[in-house]
């Protein structure tokens, strides 16, 4: 091909008109306007997620730190139930199980301290004293040197020994064992002349036994009033049959207006305490003895006193707790 002919075919191919193009422009805007937004849209959310980040972020930063919650209160214990009103004998704790050198139980009220007592019989009598207080009580006052206290769990509560030799809890023979009350207050075990090869185990399950709570003990009279005057000096009862020559008596004394004013009240026989010239009745098996060491202070007569006191026998079952009213 001559260089004429071959620019003549350039020149013809350069004036026929072109052929369809491969890309639809249309469509390709449409796509390009669709990744536009969305590449925006993506820009947007992201630029959005990073300023909520930032705001949550610094809302931790600059929130005040909330105050924390306050410390839970441990359970206040239970409030004492309020002590009978018509019985001048009420105990603050019962015995449950005892040593079968026990052989009565004896209980105190007023002046000279509330107790129950765990007895046993001889001339050195076994004995396991029971008291509780509203709080702890003071060492005592007979243990020597330095009192130590060594751990004991007494019914899960964490009780201790009180004892003036380390190497022995049971301070040799004159033990004292204290344990908190599930009622938020105190109660002790005092024992002496009781020996046993598991005296400590022993005593740990009186102790684990008790029970508390203000309970009227049964009193074998009943008495139809008392003048206002009259107030609880003392209230016991013994069973100790080898001094007293009886198997039990109970006495209950009163002050009023200065004077002192004891009854008692025993099985035939027995000794009768208080100050006065006591004057005395016996009906139902049982004798009733009052005397009054100020008759004029006291305001009413032994006669007067006596005719007030129902004696109920010495059937221990027919004994009752509401003894005044």
């Amino acid at each position: 091909m001559t260089d004429h002919e071959l620019a003549t075919q350039l020149k013809e191919l350069a004036d026929a008109p072109a052929p369809p193009p491969r890309i639809d422009i249309d469509r390709a805007r449409r796509l390009g306007g669709r990744r536009r937004r969305a590449r925006t849209t993506a820009l947007v959310v992201g630029c959005a997620a990073v300023v909520t980040a930032a705001g949550l972020t610094a809302v931790s930063v600059f929130r005040p730190t909330p105050p924390a919650a306050p410390a839970a209160e441990l359970p206040k214990p239970a409030p004492v139930a309020p002590a009978p009103t018509d019985n001048p004998l009420v105990a603050k704790g019962t015995f449950g199980w005892l040593p079968e050198e026990v052989k009565g139980v004896e209980y105190a009220a007023g002046g000279h301290g509330d107790t129950v007592l765990a007895i046993g019989r001889g001339d050195l009598a076994p004995m396991i004293w029971l008291s509780v207080d509203d709080r702890e009580p003071a060492t005592p006052r007979d243990l020597s040197g330095t009192p130590k206290q060594i751990p004991q769990k007494v019914g899960g509560r964490d009780g201790h020994w009180i004892t003036a030799d380390a190497s022995d809890p049971l301070n040799h023979g004159d033990s004292y064992l204290r344990w908190p009350t599930p009622d938020g207050r105190w109660a002790q075990l005092h024992t002496y002349y009781l020996a046993r090869p598991d005296l400590q185990q022993a005593l740990v399950r009186v102790a684990s036994e008790v029970t508390f709570g203000p309970r009227a003990v049964p009193l074998p009279l009943h008495i139809s009033s008392l003048p206002p005057s009259f107030h609880l000096s003392d209230a016991y009862t013994s069973r100790r049959p080898d001094q007293d020559g009886v198997p039990w008596r109970l006495v209950l004394q009163y002050s009023a207006n200065g004077a002192l004013v004891t009854i008692n009240v025993a099985p035939p026989g027995a000794r009768v305490d208080g100050l006065g010239e006591p004057q005395c009745v016996t009906k139902n098996g049982l004798r009733a003895c009052v005397g009054i060491d100020q008759p004029q202070a006291a305001g009413v007569t032994a006669q007067d006193l006596l005719s007030r006191i129902t004696l109920l026998g010495p059937d221990e079952s027919k004994w009752t707790t509401h003894v005044i009213g």
